[in-house]
């Protein structure tokens, strides 16, 4: 799989989420995909508990259907900062990575505040255009999350 690729794809996944591009963040991932955002003590003693969990693109199909149509919140802008992908393991057609992130976001009339920070733990596959995310698992450091995180990270 082409690094640069990768990155480009990693990149673009994250843009979508800072332009509240939900679907475009949708179709960085295969349609039955796993995105789960879990706290670091869960996922460091393989706990299955998830702030959020979406198997496949109809559960994330609800999470922005919920989003755009019936969740009220604050309007706010997010940036997330990304690591350069560190490449774990490599096969003909799949690549896990380990990608360091920091979230942050500002709320109308408030200073940024960060979000998150934490680590995303990918499985990519190559695609005919471009490689798109088999299962993400988003890691956050953070013991403390909005008690109100529907949004992914």
């Amino acid at each position: 799989m082409n690094f640069n690729a990768l990155m480009r794809a990693d990149v673009a996944a994250a843009d979508a989420l800072d332009q509240f591009d939900l679907a475009a963040w949708r179709d960085a991932f295969l349609p039955n995909a796993v995105y789960r955002a879990q706290a670091r003590e869960n996922f460091d003693r393989g706990l299955p508990l998830a702030a959020i969990y979406l198997d496949g693109w109809g559960m994330m199909n609800d999470r922005i259907t919920a989003i755009e149509k019936t969740l009220v919140f604050s309007p706010r802008a997010i940036r997330h900062v990304l690591s350069v992908p560190h490449v774990v393991s490599e096969t003909a057609n799949i690549v896990c990575t380990r990608t360091s992130f920091s979230i942050f976001q500002s709320l109308h009339g408030a200073m940024p505040e960060i979000l998150a920070l934490g680590c995303y733990h990918d499985e990519w596959v190559s695609g005919d255009r471009a490689p798109r995310i088999a299962k993400r698992t988003a890691v956050y450091d953070n013991a403390l999350i909005p008690n109100s995180l529907v949004y992914p990270l």
